[in-house]
Order: structure tokens, then sequence, then C-alpha cells
């Protein structure tokens, strides 16, 4: 089992809710509360789904095809990510397809530092040429990680700039903090998604935080003589307050 499923993103959240809110609930059960109309069949997609949660080891499932959580906690977005970075330090396996899964984020934005990747098929397979990855998964790939909040499906590439409602959820996951920008990315966020390498910081995530900074999420300004890097497009923050309620 991979977590490189045909899923589209939304349904892997409203499931598992589902299957929390039911545990040991059927999988025909399931099928039925999702199956709108009666015409076709979403058997598969829901295999789908379920498989990707079993790989995240959100769900466990028993010989009688009963469907349990593992934990009934709030699953917030950026607990996805938690759990892939976990998956990725697992393994470095460049043929385990949840490794590449989970680190392809990583090895072909964050590497290079380039926001936009136009051709993500070719550009996977290159990197990750010892499993082989189709046109189909890396399609199912940019769905979902547009739905965990990685970035934009644009002119059939993806466009990895971190939408505002992830960043605002690691930044009251890290609560109340102020200090060097750069630590924030280095120390922080990185944790939870890799943004740094090599000492430099992935722009996308650059940009995101500097957006975020114009609402109320968080308060960036200039402190003098500082020892760390300095970011924007005047290179005028190097400080960041965090606090507030989500703009």
């Amino acid at each position: 089992m991979s977590l490189f499923q045909i899923c589209y993103g939304p349904e892997i959240g409203a499931i598992l809710q589902t299957v929390q809110k039911y545990p040991g609930i059927a999988k025909e059960e399931l099928v039925r509360k999702y199956q709108y109309q009666p015409q076709g069949d979403i058997s598969s997609l829901m295999d789908a789904a379920l498989i990707f949660l079993m790989n995240l080891n959100y769900i466990q499932i028993d010989n009688l095809k009963n469907i349990w959580p593992i934990n009934k906690s709030d699953v917030k977005v950026f607990h996805y990510h938690e759990r892939l970075k976990q998956i990725a330090e697992e393994s470095s396996n460049p043929a385990d397809s949840n490794y590449v899964f989970s680190t392809m984020y990583y090895h072909l934005f964050i590497v290079p530092n380039q926001i936009y990747v136009k051709d993500l098929y070719y550009e996977a397979n290159l990197k990750f040429d010892k499993l082989g990855i189709s046109q189909e998964k890396v399609n199912a790939w940019k769905r979902i990680m547009e739905y965990f909040g990685l970035g934009y499906r644009v002119y059939g590439g993806f466009y990895a700039l971190p939408h505002l409602h992830l960043m605002e959820s690691i930044v009251q996951k890290i609560g109340d903090w102020e200090g060097p920008l750069q630590i924030l990315f280095e120390k922080k966020i990185n944790q939870i998604i890799p943004c740094a390498y090599q000492g430099t910081i992935f722009n996308g995530m650059i940009y995101s935080i500097i957006n975020l900074g114009k609402g109320n999420v968080l308060e960036l300004s200039k402190k003098q003589d500082l020892p760390y890097q300095s970011f924007g497009e005047q290179k005028q923050w190097n400080w960041v307050k965090l606090g507030g309620e989500p703009a």
C-alpha cells in the first residue's frame, strides 16, 4: 500500500471525521454515506482515501472490513504535514513510494529554492528514477498538496506558495513567541514543514509569512545589528512577534 493514491483532497478529511464519529463503521456503510447519487460506484475512490489514511496511521481496518480511528482527536491541517515529515524521516529509500510521496515537496521545491515547477511529472521521475511515478499519481499528489495548503495547481504545474490558512494554524500552534525571523523559519516552521536547506530559506515560505504579517497574526519588524538574515524585497524584516487571532 502506498500514499500515491488517486485522491482529490477534501474527501480525506471528511472520511476521517466520519470514522472518528462512528468508530467501527463498515466500509459498505461509509460508501452509502457518501454515495449521493444511485448511479456510479465510489468504492474505488473510498478505497483510495482509506489506504491513504491508513498509510498516515490515522485509521485501521480489521478483518471484517470495519474501520477504526487510531485516535479521536481533531486533525488540523498541519498534523498531515507532521505525519508526512515523520514518514520521510523513517526511510531514505528512493524506491520507497511513501518516502518519495512525502519528500517530493522538499526535493523538487525546497532544495532548489524553486517556487514553481511546470512539468512535475518529468522532474519527479528524474529525481526518483528508481520508482517510476505515473502522470495520474503526480496529478493526485498535486491535488492533495493543494488541499493540504502547500501551494496551487497553476497552468498544469504546481506553485508552491503555502496557503495563509495553513500558516495561520502553524503560528497558532507555536503560540506566543518573539525572536529572529530566521529562527522562526529554521527552528519552528521547519520542524513541521520543510522550508530550509543549507542556510537558505525557501522563497515560497518567506512570501507566505510576509503576507501573513499584513494581518494581525504576527508582527514583523527590523532590529539593527542583529546577526541573522533579513527578509523581504528590501531586506526590511529580521524580527517577528507571534500572537493574536487569525486575520
